[in-house]
């Protein structure tokens, strides 16, 4: 974890047993109190990459690090924001079977072997994407771009590309963020990079006015 991230010794020993420790998430909201809330806590990106496949970067924050919001093979990048209920499911359920129930395809349920588990699609929720409250992201989109903004309640099923805004079910883009001369300035300096220090001067320096 980098220096901008926050924790102690019981955040680290917590998340290493987390799946054992009776009402662990009452505890992992404690925890992420005491280490700066979702923005800095290191012990809940421990936690959801150790035992949900899922990795946060700093200053991201939103219901998908909630446990049990987003499904695993998950990368969120830096300064992410993700507004109450975004929901993201990367597996559908096997219409192509006899039987659509999970019984038979989540071994999680004791009745069949992580063999027949569904097939899982990774996501990758690049730095300073914006995704609004209720927006549900489907198995068909592999990457939400940069800078990107995801409407409220829309339902995402395709990729979204940089600086793009979407919305819709399905959603659909509506516009482009920022001028062109903006964008390719972020693109090139990557601020997102950077602690918020460094990251509010580069800020400071791209001169052309935010549309």
């Amino acid at each position: 974890m980098t220096t901008e991230l926050k924790s102690n010794f019981l955040g680290r020993v917590f998340a290493a047993h987390y799946m054992h420790v009776p009402f662990r998430d009452h505890i992992l909201r404690l925890v992420v109190r005491t280490e700066g809330g979702q923005f800095r806590s290191a012990s809940l990106r421990r936690v959801l990459h150790k035992h949900y496949d899922i990795s946060v970067g700093a200053h991201s924050y939103g219901s998908l690090l909630i446990p049990g919001m987003c499904d695993s093979k998950t990368s969120i990048g830096r300064y992410v924001s993700i507004g109450p209920n975004v929901r993201r499911f990367g597996a559908s359920h096997p219409i192509t079977m006899p039987t659509m129930h999970p019984y038979w395809y989540n071994s999680d349920l004791g009745w069949v072997p992580k063999s027949n588990d569904v097939r899982r699609s990774a996501l990758v929720i690049e730095s300073e994407a914006w995704i609004g409250a209720n927006a549900t992201i489907l198995p068909g989109c592999k990457r939400i771009g940069i800078g990107a903004v995801v409407g409220a309640a829309s339902v995402v099923t395709k990729d979204v590309p940089d600086f793009a805004i979407v919305v819709g079910n399905p959603a659909r883009q509506l516009s482009v963020r920022l001028s062109d001369v903006v964008r390719k300035q972020l693109l090139s300096a990557r601020p997102w990079d950077f602690a918020p220090e460094r990251a509010a001067e580069i800020f400071s320096e791209i001169t052309n006015p935010v549309v």
